[in-house]
């Protein structure tokens, strides 16, 4: 992560590091105050004084009095936040290593970038809270001490040698005071502040990447977020040196997770764990190319400065308009409703490699807004905007009228009488009968909605009979594989996934008449486009849909909230009586969980005894697989799961199964190791051997497996890849799913890159998990879970729910998220469970702001982009 941002470390951190050095050998400048508002008596520009800035640091005033009136002396106060903007490691290495030249170019690059991020943060995220509980906000000036450094902390490389890396990077110090309208001195919005860190990244990428371009470099490897590097230096160079980097993601390694999964937690990791920093009995340059020189890496044979390799200007303009033109669907990929920090850091991010600066930032955000490419949707509590774009808004006003519409027709009708009868035989509750009478009612749309564990499948059952018995062909819908095959086997339907039934309707194959029958379920996990195809096929076929789901479960992952467009439509069958727990206190504690009442909930676990605190990440794995440690060969090693926030995480906890199951000489054969492809995209390299239980993440006709399917390894064989151009580990495996022995090669579920989609099956993910039941689970929890998730990993189980959470972890989230001065114990630790766990993070929708006449799309003159003319770039 190029740009990170935490609560600062003590005043005497930096100033330290900067009076070490200029009082030494004079390797680092001293720092800089960024203060264009002359806020607090502060010069921008000028020299930091160590004095002034602990004095401000610590929010008091020059004659030591509070600057803060309502806080300044509370031991827990965050006095400041560290914004560090670190170069990528090839600018870094060109910087320390290259001649005077090229280091005084990349430093003027780096500190025009490391501006120009202040300043968009200055414009769009400085605020102070106003008003009772801080409900109102009102911009104010930043402040910031700017301490620039040019190494990392000392770290061991991969030949044994231990010394500091390159890296570029400056400490952007913001004081969490600044002067209000009436003149008091307030505290900053931190909320505000920190969500802005993408999009500061992005304007600190895209104002380097255009200050290098004009010396005369090249950049290439363009990623996330607008990171690159430059042209020249390749990839064994960058790992090399960067071996303080490689240690923090072996930490986060550990424990389940990546920098990109925790930013907070791999700064507190790169905190913790950096070594103090010593005098070097040598200087650093010389350090440096020695290394280089051991491992043959040459800077300056390395790059090139051609200052006429620029490309013309059309090309230019063709290329960022290309680029500009797909903004608008990359914003709705995954949500109807963004910011205006989205919009910034998408077209921050347009501008890298094109030799645009970041000072054009703002222009091309309203020139997409003023052409309707964005549209403003309104504001939210705090007076903020909120976009979407006139597709998203088309289309989800379209799911509301599609859903009234169909809601409101008149056939479909059953009569009830046999049909209640019938939910009285099967032993079905009122609340589970009048939803089925509901579903059954005339019209060609109806939703039941329900808490996980209250029989929403068992219900189905009579309203399927009803359906058939009366000529209706019922065929079902889930996104996900498994859950489509559960609704075939038991309701015997067809059924499929959601996204195979709308590429069938996209080819031309309609799969719906006026006389079927579509029951989707988990239904909240649908987005608003998914929503769209599956309704407009049924409407324009003649066909019912039944929708069941609940949309305080998983949220979908694409674009807005399908579902709950859909319950503002039309009237909801609720579900709410929890019969999967066979004990009160369970079934109230999933409750209490889904109602954002998570310390009650977290507590009954306490009492009972089902919350495990282990001591670390490695701890708190193998605290999960011991709680499944005597099931591993039992006949009902089906019935138990292990769940887990992330893909990193579900990894690591199948590695320490398998290392048990190795012991207990449940695995036999040599261990073989195949390529392959996390459901996140990461490479893995998969230990197999005869023994193993794996599940297949793609779908495979000829294998006869879906997204989901589990069997069990009953021999391996490897070999080097089945296509000519492959580079991959490979195997050919056989194996049993149930009665049925399959052989394949992995190389048969092999992505665009060669890598198998396969993966270990002893744990899953919260999304894996939503929609099964199981005897007992064991979840492994940490901070990172909100009410949906910790609703659904704490339901799976009729018998028992363990949670083991690691202590170690939740401590390094009250302190990445708060003063170091914060004591930590017990309660302190419950309450940061307690408050993630109660967040809802509903997606949204455009209908959330306005009425449906409001969000019409207003078509709009294109304009002219700022920097068409600008012929000084």
């Amino acid at each position: 992560m190029v740009a990170t941002w935490n609560p600062a470390a003590n005043a005497g951190y930096y100033t330290h590091q900067t009076g070490y050095y200029t009082g030494g050998a004079g390797v680092e400048p001293d720092g800089v105050w960024f203060a264009p508002g002359s806020d607090l008596g502060l010069v921008d520009g000028t020299t930091v004084n160590a004095d002034v800035f602990e004095r401000l640091f610590a929010g008091r005033s020059k004659d030591g009095r509070s600057l803060i009136s309502n806080g300044g002396g509370r031991l827990d106060r965050v006095p400041a936040f560290d914004v560090t903007l670190s170069a990528p490691r090839s600018v870094s290495l060109a910087w320390a290593l290259g001649d005077d030249d090229t280091r005084l170019v990349i430093e003027a690059a780096h500190q025009t970038a490391v501006r120009d991020t202040l300043e968009l943060l200055e414009r769009e995220a400085a605020f102070a809270r106003r008003g009772q509980g801080g409900g109102r906000i009102e911009r104010v000036p930043l402040s910031a001490a700017l301490f620039r450094h040019g190494e990392s902390r000392p770290a061991e490389h991969a030949n044994g040698a231990i010394f500091a890396d390159p890296n570029l990077h400056t400490h952007c110090v913001i004081l969490n005071l600044a002067t209000r309208a009436d003149g008091t001195v307030g505290a900053l919005h931190s909320t505000i502040l920190r969500d802005w860190k993408m999009a500061a990244g992005a304007t600190y990428h895209a104002s380097l990447a255009a200050g290098l371009m004009k010396a005369g470099l090249s950049i290439d490897r363009l990623g996330k977020n607008g990171i690159f590097e430059l042209a020249g230096i390749g990839d064994d160079a960058i790992h090399y040196f960067s071996a303080r980097r490689n240690e923090i993601v072996e930490e986060l390694a550990d424990a389940g997770l990546t920098s990109d999964q925790a930013v907070g937690i791999a700064a507190m990791v790169a905190k913790i764990t950096r070594a103090a920093k010593v005098a070097d009995t040598v200087p650093r340059e010389q350090a440096w190319r020695e290394a280089a020189g051991r491992i043959g890496f040459e800077v300056d044979a390395s790059i090139t400065r051609d200052l006429k390799a620029d490309t013309t200007q059309r090309d230019r303009d063709a290329h960022l308009a290309e680029r500009l033109s797909a903004i608008p669907a990359q914003l709705t990929e995954i949500r109807s409703v963004v910011e205006r920090r989205d919009v910034v850091r998408a077209v921050a991010e347009a501008f890298v490699g094109t030799g645009i600066g970041a000072d054009h930032i703002d222009a091309e955000v309203e020139r997409l807004i003023a052409d309707g490419a964005v549209v403003e949707l309104g504001r939210d509590r705090l007076g903020l905007p909120r976009y979407s774009t006139p597709e998203m808004i088309r289309l989800e006003r379209e799911v509301f009228s599609i859903a009234v519409a169909m809601s409101e027709a008149n056939d479909f009708a059953i009569d009830p009488e046999r049909v209640m009868a019938d939910c009285a035989q099967r032993g079905l509750n009122t609340e589970q009968s009048e939803a089925v009478e509901r579903a059954i009612s005339k019209g060609r749309l109806a939703l039941i909605e329900g808490a996980p564990g209250t029989g929403k499948t068992t219900l189905l059952a009579p309203a399927v009979a009803a359906w058939k018995a009366s000529g209706y062909r019922v065929v079902g819908a889930a996104s996900a594989w498994k859950v489509a095959n559960a609704l075939r086997d038991d309701l015997s339907i067809e059924a499929r996934a959601t996204a195979s039934w709308l590429a069938r309707e996209k080819a031309g194959q309609s799969f719906l008449d006026a006389k079927s029958v579509l029951i989707v379920d988990e239904a909240g996990l649908l987005s608003s486009r998914d929503m769209h195809g599956l309704l407009d096929a049924a409407s324009r076929s003649g066909a019912k849909v039944l929708l069941v789901g609940d949309r305080m479960q998983l949220q979908a992952i694409g674009a807005g909230s399908g579902l709950a467009i859909v319950a503002r439509a039309i009237e909801v069958a609720n579900v709410r009586t929890i019969v999967r727990q066979r004990e009160a206190w369970a079934r109230d504690a999933v409750t209490s969980f889904g109602k954002g009442e998570a310390e009650q909930a977290l507590g009954a676990f306490v009492e009972r005894g089902r919350l495990v605190e282990a001591d670390g990440a490695r701890a708190a794995i193998m605290a999960v697989a011991h709680h499944v440690d005597q099931r591993l060969g039992s006949t009902r090693a089906n019935d138990f799961l292990i769940i887990a926030k992330t893909n990193a995480e579900v990894l690591a906890l199948g590695a320490e199964v398998r290392r048990r199951m190795r012991e207990r000489q449940m695995l036999t054969g040599t261990d073989i190791n195949v390529d392959a492809a996390s459901p996140s995209g990461h490479s893995v390299s998969l230990s197999l051997a005869q023994g193993d239980r794996i599940r297949f993440l793609a779908r495979n006709d000829r294998i006869g497996v879906i997204n989901g399917s589990v069997a069990t390894v009953i021999g391996i064989e490897a070999h080097g890849g089945s296509r000519e151009d492959s580079q991959s580990r490979h195997a050919v495996i056989t194996a049993q799913i149930g009665e049925t022995t399959i052989r394949f090669d992995t190389s048969e579920l092999a992505d665009d890159t060669g890598r198998a989609r396969l993966g270990w099956a002893y744990a899953s993910t919260i999304y894996g998990a939503q929609g099964a039941t199981v005897e007992d689970a064991v979840v492994l929890l940490s901070p990172a879970f909100d009410r949906h998730d910790i609703y659904v990993a704490a339901s799976r189980a009729r018998g028992t729910t363990t949670l083991v959470v690691d202590r170690r972890r939740i401590d390094q989230e009250i302190r990445a998220t708060g003063s170091e001065a914060v004591e930590i114990d017990e309660e302190a630790r419950r309450k940061l469970l307690a408050n993630r766990m109660s967040a809802a993070h509903i997606k949204e929708t455009t209908l959330d702001y306005g009425t449906l006449e409001r969000l019409e799309p207003q078509p709009r003159p294109e304009r002219k982009r700022a920097w068409e003319n600008d012929h000084a770039l």
